[in-house]
């Protein structure tokens, strides 16, 4: 019957034998004629007068709806709610006409495609019965969201399914694309027709889910949005359309033996996702209230916190020299990666006119590192003006910091004495980067650590070396520098910093770590360590410097 009414010539006594073999889909062909649904004047006694009247694109249409109608019977879907799944087609197939003048499509074809479209989800719950609890689910979600779910449960959607059904049944190339393609774009080798019978299949895919989804707020947005886009509907029409489906849904079951049960009206729809959407706002507004207190909140702590970490940055710089306590020959500077730094340099000029010196690294980061930088840092200052052996200094530094340290923090540190008239330097070295002595182009010595950390040992010696600096630099530095990446991922590395060294020794000494320093993280995007870096030369007068 579909092949014969496809054909583009056809003949109604031809079709008339053809139904006549069939008393079921006379008496139906019959029955649906004189309904209300086709509102024909006079009564239709003869299947070959029902055929004139009708035309063969609506006989092609029931014979279709009424072959897919009992493809399955309820016993072979057992607790599955078969009449559930036919009242929302139904629902689909009346969006499809409603909408078919509008669109300028045959109404006949538009409800088929939307009686239809859905079938292929029938089949897949026929093929797994054990997900038939899972129908609930899918019939209160919009279709995106449906057809995801489907495929988590079944592997392959409706969609695919009967587009493979209608192709092995040979159903006409507008309802086969139809059913295929209503969830995305069509092949662009189909007819325009068929390409437009799809999107309209589409829209009446969220019109029918406006009445079943959960979230009916966003079906009817979603609605709007693609009749707009679609068909150039305003949303007014798209209302106007809506509103004529309860009545026009009922027409429709009498006229095709569908069972469906009473249909919600559009207006109660709408008061009830008004309703729901006042009741959203109610909770936002709450939230956002809720919100603005936890901002201004953090907001308060954050200020707080930024004025203790600037109290912290502050007492951290009062620990480091002034420029006016450089002594003539020494330089300083210290960048931090973090609010508050972890390393430390300092240096003053004893009573007989030698200068203590020294750099530390604490171990971490953060504010437990300037902590035990700043215990470190007032021990140096303080018990460096009393002991000025450096090796007997870090053995004291060692024990205070080892009797009341916190597990896994430690300080690298090197401590030295420098005598500015004979330009002898003596120093020590607890496990810090190894201290570089530099002529103007080339390295001349290197002194390693010869001990481990502060507070890692209680009791250890610490061994110290003298030699003479001459017209040398000596330059101490915290790992920072060495590891700060420039170049993109390259590291420093020592023999860099020896470059850089080398060519800046020109500049005077705070000029030449600053240089250094703008050099190293210009080649960064941020810095992950502490950098601070001390400069010992010998220099014969303030002018010279």
């Amino acid at each position: 019957m579909v092949h014969a009414c496809t054909r583009e010539k056809w003949d109604a006594q031809q079709l008339s034998s053809m139904v006549a073999q069939d008393p079921v889909l006379s008496v139906e062909i019959l029955r649906i004629a004189n309904s209300a649904y086709f509102g024909f004047a006079s009564e239709i006694t003869s299947v070959a007068r029902a055929i004139t009247v009708i035309g063969q694109n609506a006989l092609r249409n029931i014979a279709l709806c009424i072959a897919m109608r009992d493809a399955l019977k309820p016993d072979q879907l057992p607790a599955f709610p078969v009449t559930e799944f036919w009242e929302a087609a139904l629902r689909r197939a009346v969006c499809g006409r409603s909408l078919a003048v509008l669109a300028g499509l045959d109404g006949d074809t538009c409800f088929t495609a939307g009686l239809l479209q859905d079938f292929g989800l029938l089949v897949l719950f026929y093929l797994k019965l054990n997900r038939i609890s899972e129908w609930p689910n899918l019939a209160r979600l919009p279709p995106d969201r449906r057809r995801d779910l489907e495929l988590q449960l079944f592997g392959m959607s409706h969609d695919k399914v009967g587009l493979q059904l209608a192709r092995s049944w040979g159903f006409p190339e507008e309802l086969e694309i139809a059913i295929g393609f209503h969830h995305e774009t069509p092949p662009q080798q189909v007819s325009v027709s068929s390409a437009r019978l799809a999107a309209l299949s589409r829209c009446v895919d969220w019109m029918a889910s406006v009445f079943t989804a959960d979230d009916k707020r966003h079906a009817i947005q979603t609605c709007r949005g693609l009749l707009a886009d679609q068909f150039e509907l305003s949303a007014e029409q798209a209302d106007r359309l809506l509103e004529e489906v309860a009545s026009a849904i009922t027409e429709a079951a009498g006229a095709y033996g569908f069972e469906i049960s009473e249909q919600p009206e559009f207006d109660s729809l709408m008061r009830n996702a008004n309703l729901r959407l006042v009741e959203e706002n109610l909770s936002v507004q709450e939230m956002n209230w809720h919100l603005q207190q936890i901002i201004e909140e953090r907001d308060r702590v954050t200020a707080e916190l930024n004025r203790e970490l600037e109290l912290a940055r502050e007492v951290q710089r009062s620990l480091l020299p002034s420029e006016s306590d450089n002594p003539l020959g020494l330089a300083g500077v210290n960048v931090s990666a973090k609010a508050v730094s972890g390393d430390f340099y300092d240096f003053f000029q004893l009573h007989n006119g030698q200068i203590a010196f020294c750099i530390a690294d604490v171990a971490g980061k953060g504010m437990n590192a300037a902590l035990l930088m700043a215990k470190a840092s007032s021990l140096f200052h303080c018990l460096g003006k009393s002991i000025h052996d450096p090796s007997k200094l870090l053995a004291m530094l060692n024990h205070e910091i080892a009797e009341r340290s916190i597990q896994g923090m430690f300080v690298t540190m090197v401590a030295g004495l420098y005598n500015p008239q004979s330009g002898r330097v003596r120093l020590a070295n607890a496990g810090h980067p190894p201290v570089i002595q530099m002529s103007s182009t080339q390295q001349q010595a290197e002194y390693p650590a010869t001990a481990p950390p502060l507070g890692v040992v209680t009791v250890i010696d610490f061994p110290s070396i003298e030699f003479q600096l001459g017209n040398d630099s000596l330059y101490l530095y915290t790992d920072g520098l060495i590891e700060a990446r420039i170049s993109g991922q390259q590291r420093l590395e020592q023999q860099g910093l020896i470059t850089l060294f080398s060519r800046y020794a020109h500049k005077s000494p705070q000029e030449r770590l600053q240089r250094i320093v703008a050099e190293v993280r210009r080649g960064q995007a941020s810095s992950d360590d502490d950098i601070t870096l001390l400069l010992v030369e010998r220099q014969e007068s303030e002018e010279k410097r």
